[in-house]
């Protein structure tokens, strides 16, 4: 009976992960729009039925796969948040490793083993042009307790800044490293082959100087608004 048991767990884990695969190609070439639970089901070579068991609906299922990418990149953030306020004993964080922090995960998930993760790349990419109420439940399932842990830090190496101010350098932050990682293959005919776009590594490595260094920059040089 236990044996059963276990391959039937075996089996449904199987299941859904050729159906998170599935939707993940489709989501990634067609937009949220474009996901339907019955090519989802040819694709993973399984039914409707099953797909709806597993994730309740079409929405159920594009927030899950793409919660099943970002976890592990968001858990490596809060990981290596913690190890810097560890070392700092107790100090306010140096906005480099605050975005050090924030950025290296998502470069280390867009490199592959041959060099950037094409289809990662493209579903970051595709986060440019879904409608702003579905981006909107993905904030808030997946991001919210993020952003609001990286800006308890972000307030505390900058105790004079403006909340508006931090909310609005951050987003930017936010997207310079989207756009960074959907249009990485602009870069080498953009400089004429000078950079090389397949060097994920030193792009983030440049991304978070650039980042650290252009927030900085900007709270300090930010005039007090008068009330």
């Amino acid at each position: 009976m236990a044996e059963e048991l276990k391959k039937s767990a075996t089996r449904a884990a199987g299941t859904k992960v050729r159906i998170l695969t599935a939707a993940e190609h489709l989501f990634t070439a067609r937009g949220f729009a474009g996901v339907t639970m019955r090519e989802v089901a040819r694709r993973s070579a399984t039914n409707v039925a099953s797909a709806h068991y597993h994730f309740g609906s079409k929405e159920g299922l594009v927030i899950e796969m793409l919660r099943h990418r970002i976890a592990p990149i968001n858990a490596e953030r809060l990981r290596l948040l913690d190890e810097a306020k560890h070392q700092s004993g107790g100090k306010p964080l140096e906005p480099i490793v605050i975005f050090t922090a924030l950025l290296l995960p998502i470069g280390q998930a867009a490199t592959g083993s041959k060099g950037p993760d094409s289809r990662f790349m493209q579903l970051v990419g595709r986060s440019f042009t879904e409608p702003a109420s579905f981006l909107e439940k993905v904030h808030r399932r997946l991001f919210q307790e993020l952003s609001d842990i990286f800006m308890v830090e972000l307030r505390r190496s900058h105790p004079d800044a403006q909340e508006e101010d931090l909310f609005w350098n951050l987003h930017f932050v936010v997207a310079t490293m989207l756009g960074a990682l959907a249009n990485h293959r602009r870069l080498a005919p953009f400089s004429g082959g000078l950079c090389k776009d397949k060097d994920v590594a030193e792009m983030i490595q440049r991304l978070i100087v650039f980042a650290a260094g252009g927030f900085a920059s900007s709270i300090e040089n930010i005039k007090p608004r008068s009330n």
